[in-house]
């Protein structure tokens, strides 16, 4: 076993190991177990042992009874270099032992909220009296404070703390980020200066924890559009509980305390610990928790549970319902006469009871056949409309097909191909309605099988059978529990019974037979008793003084009487106590049997509680579910109802067949201009569209056009066309055939449909893979299809042809601000806007670069690239909007008001989204508001 030496070179065995961190191993000293020595594992710098002299010579009694300080310096050798030190042995347990439920249930099983709170208090003190001394923890975390079982809290890992001599601090070089301030994050602890008011903020942090059962207070749901880690929401202080969590896009978890459960004083204290730089010190944090201590009531269901007395209802109670954890144990905070914690079973019979396990279960669903039908579906009616629509086609072509024939071939050819098309057209109106109603029927069909599954679940039972059977057996146990709360109660009386006959019969006893005045006996009589064992009021009894002969009736009377009479002046002490020993061991017996039964029945109660909640959404859940199958299946009754036939249709159509013939005047006006109906390829040119890009600093416009496509047919080549057919192509033609695709894209795009331009566009890039041009209106179509992902694929394939082509660069940017990627947004369109000739910088590349700035709430800068491109165009209105947006947000509220001037000379619809959004009225209507202003400016311009 290792020997080492402190300061007065006295000799340390170390034994056995206790703990091991990153810097060295914990052991215990042999001849001392109030004490444990810390060996480093690599050697000591001079300054690291110059520091942990100075804490040992430097030692006092508050910082010893708060933390685990050190005692003095250990060397390898009597004068030796320094390898550790000693410090006072703490057997305690790591502070998130006590906030975890899963582990507070195993090292701390009694702990109820306020010792959660006393414990709090208790660390906030050991941070005062190390702030006392003008020393920083630095390294918070919950594995450096411990508890021990009493609530008292040590602070441990001592020689990492940033210590002051006076004249010098040494640093702190170590953090866990999670306990980090948020000014902290991210930056090199090796050169920080470690203050009070970082630890400030890890000391609110675990104080937090305690209170809220270790819940982070930076650790809730985000709602922005990517997530965020735990150090990024604590350096951007989003407080999960405050009131700016809507500002923040950040909500606390479900089945959690709220900030509003603690007292006004706690909140507030919170809310500037983690939103301000003016966090509160471990005083304030002490006098604020003993007050909240005392301010605490009992729950009348719950009896371990506590909370804060202002509040209409106990939350824990409400957080146990949503979750099914038992978060405290049954247990009053009073002690009963034997040191016992009393366990309240009526207490445990009601919160059964409020379980509804098998009470107010959700009505059985009622059958969807007794309900008032709804109207066809939307669908359906669709549906019906398209088929109406298409046996009008039907008839329509039967009227022109017979007219035409009848035109070329007579009368006869007529109503032949009349009779013969009208048979296959009276087939396909039929067909239509026929899949249209077996669809129906399918799933009518499909709807009463979910039914019948609802109703059968509903009469299997909604409570499974492994919950009726802890419910059983808690009743079982809660009803064991009563009669072994009598059974003790009754072995206590049976002792109290002993003592008190033991009491009597020494009282008796102390009344002797010799000494006894009793008139009328002689002393012969007396010699006679106490031969026979008749010494004292004790051994006085009827029938036995009956048995001897020699003693009359008429004494036995007189002896009986005597001792009635000291029996009714017998008083018994009432505040005589059970003997220490006897009573001991009656409590020792049945201590063992009761906790065991409380135990179990808590277990089973947890197991119910989280089987209420689980029942409790499974019925919520079929009650939604029968709803909903409930309606399809009225539903498609409903629309079966309604389907109808195509009786109508067929009798139209044999009626155009048969009385058509009789129509011949019309048939000759119509074939009289037969050549209407020639048909002719359409005409597939494309309107040109200027597209203004207006250049900065060059004054002119220019613009973008698409060539009009020749009247003539294009050249295209087949849909199914192979890659190793193109391949045989001529490069001339897969020009061509590249060319017109690009124009029918454009085209498509000209109707906005870009769907189709992505279709011919991506058939293009088939006979021209890299061709910047096809591949940035590729882009463009699919960004403009809000699929943004797949645009900046193609764009970014584009840049790798032409890597500073600016209109690639731009697409790439307005997919990146509609991704809200503005980081990403801001780089592209900084460097387009760079180029000092300002011969490829267009208005919108500063618009869109002031955009990004405001995605990323850098109003400044936004503020002044918008200025840029109103300088450029004053009648921008966009850029007007964006700019008194931005200064709003500087809190310039008159350059706000003078942007909303100017645009309601330009686009009072503009002004009006400005005025609406910044809420510039501040309680003043807008119509009141705006007359103001445009009889300022009136009475401007008349000036």
């Amino acid at each position: 076993m290792p020997t080492y030496y402190d300061s007065q070179n006295k000799s340390y065995v170390l034994t056995e190991q206790i703990g091991r961190g990153g810097e060295g191993v914990v052991f215990s000293c042999a001849d001392d177990a109030e004490i444990v020595a810390k060996i480093y594992h690599e050697p000591v710098t001079p300054e690291k042992a110059e520091k942990l002299r100075w804490m040992a010579d430097n030692k006092n009694e508050h910082l010893l009874k708060v933390a685990a300080w050190v005692i003095d310096v250990l060397r390898d050798a009597p004068g030796g270099k320094v390898v550790g030190f000693l410090m006072p042995n703490v057997r305690a347990k790591e502070i998130h032992e006590l906030y975890s439920l899963k582990s507070r249930r195993v090292y701390f099983p009694e702990a109820t909220w306020h010792f959660l709170i006393h414990t709090a208090a208790n660390l906030a003190r050991g941070f005062y009296s190390l702030h006392r001394d003008d020393h920083v923890m630095g390294d918070i975390n919950h594995g450096n404070c411990v508890v021990l079982a009493d609530g008292t809290v040590k602070l441990i890992d001592c020689d990492s703390y940033s210590i002051s001599t006076g004249n010098f601090r040494y640093r702190c070089e170590v953090g866990v980020a999670t306990h980090l301030a948020p000014e902290l994050q991210g930056v090199d602890l090796g050169e920080a200066t470690r203050e009070a008011k970082h630890d400030n903020f890890g000391l609110a942090v675990i104080i937090f924890q305690l209170l809220f059962l270790g819940r982070h207070p930076f650790s809730g749901n985000y709602l922005g559009a990517q997530d965020k880690s735990l150090e990024d929401c604590i350096r951007e202080k989003l407080f999960a509980y405050g009131d700016n969590t809507d500002i923040a896009k950040v909500k606390q978890p479900p089945g959690t305390l709220s900030l509003s459960e603690v007292s006004p004083r706690l909140a507030a204290m919170f809310e500037r610990a983690f939103l301000t730089g003016d966090r509160p010190e471990p005083r304030e944090w002490v006098e604020a928790l003993e007050d909240f201590s005392r301010s605490l009531d009992q729950c009348n269901f719950h009896p371990g549970h506590h909370y804060y007395e202002k509040l209409a209802a106990c939350p824990w109670c409400r957080i146990e319902g949503q979750t099914g954890l038992m978060l405290f144990p049954f247990i009053n905070s009073a002690n009963d006469l034997n040191g016992e914690k009393p366990f309240n079973i009526f207490t445990i019979e009601n919160l059964i009871e409020n379980l509804g396990i098998n009470q107010n279960l959700p009505a059985k669903p009622i059958d969807p056949m007794t309900l008032f039908a709804p109207p066809p579906s939307p669908e359906f009616i669709d549906k019906k409309r398209d088929n109406r629509k298409r046996q009008i086609t039907i008839i329509a072509i039967q009227f022109v097909l017979i007219s035409v024939f009848m035109y070329f071939l007579g009368i006869g050819a007529g109503v032949f191909v009349g009779i013969v098309t009208m048979i296959f057209f009276i087939i396909s109106l039929n067909n239509p309605d026929k899949d249209l109603r077996a669809e129906l029927n399918e799933s009518l069909f499909d709807a009463r099988e979910k039914w019948n599954q609802i109703e059968n679940e509903w009469s299997k039972g909604l409570v499974p059978q492994n919950v009726n059977d802890d419910l059983a057996q808690i009743r079982k146990k809660i009803d064991a529990y009563q009669k072994f709360q009598q059974t003790a109660a009754h072995k206590i009386k049976l002792l109290r019974d002993d003592v008190s006959r033991r009491h009597f019969s020494e009282y008796l006893r102390s009344f002797r037979l010799e000494a006894a005045e009793i008139p009328e006996i002689k002393a012969e009589d007396r010699r006679i008793l106490i031969e026979k064992g008749i010494k004292t009021a004790a051994e006085i009894e009827e029938k036995r003084l009956l048995d001897f002969y020699q003693i009359d009736f008429a004494l036995t009377k007189k002896l009986v009487a005597w001792r009635t009479e000291l029996e009714e002046k017998f008083d018994f002490d009432a505040d005589l106590k059970i003997p220490e020993a006897e009573q001991k061991q009656v409590i020792q017996e049945s201590a063992g049997k009761r906790r065991m039964i409380e135990r179990e029945i808590e277990q089973l109660f947890g197991s119910l509680r989280s089987a209420s909640v689980y029942l409790r959404r499974q019925q919520q859940n079929l009650v939604a579910k029968s709803e909903t199958i409930s309606r399809e299946l009225i539903q498609t009754e409903s629309d079966l109802q309604a389907l109808g036939n195509s009786s109508a249709a067929i009798l139209v159509l044999i009626l155009v067949t048969f009385m058509t013939p009789f129509w011949g005047g019309i048939i000759g006006e119509v074939t009289s201009s037969g050549a209407n109906y020639k048909s002719s390829y359409p005409n597939t040119g494309i309107t040109t569209r200027p597209v203004p890009a207006t250049k900065v600093g060059s004054g002119t416009v220019s613009a973008v056009t698409v060539a009009p496509m020749p009247t003539l047919n294009l050249d295209l080549p087949d849909d199914d066309i192979t890659d190793r057919e193109i391949a045989e192509l001529s490069p001339a033609k897969r020009s061509e055939y590249s060319s017109n695709l690009l124009l029918l894209a454009e085209n498509a795009a000209e109707r906005i449909d870009y769907e189709a331009a992505e279709k011919h566009l991506r058939f293009a890039l088939r006979f021209n893979a890299e061709d910047i041009y096809t591949l940035n209106k590729l882009g463009y179509s699919l960004y403009s299809q809000k699929k943004y992902e797949e645009s900046l694929k193609i764009l970014n394939r584009s840049l790798m042809n032409d890597p500073k082509y600016d209109e690639t660069n731009n697409f790439i940017g307005i997919n990146y601000l509609e991704m809200k990627r503005f980081k990403d947004a801001r780089r592209i369109f900084t460097d387009l806007t760079k180029d000092e000739n300002l011969t490829n910088i267009t208005i919108e590349h500063f618009y869109n670069l002031g955009l990004a700035h405001k995605g990323l709430n850098d109003y400044k800068s936004a503020v002044e690239v918008f200025r840029q491109v109103i300088s450029f165009d004053s009648d921008h209105v966009d850029a007007h909007y964006e700019l008194g947006y931005c200064l709003y947000k500087t809190g310039d509220t008159e350059g706000a008001w003078d942007q909303y001037r100017l645009l309601l000379e330009k686009d009072e619809t503009m002004a009006n989204k400005l005025f609406d959004t910044l809420d510039l009225g501040k309680g003043i209507s807008r119509t009141g508001k705006i007359k103001d202003q445009m009889e300022e400016v009136t009475v401007m311009g008349s000036r």
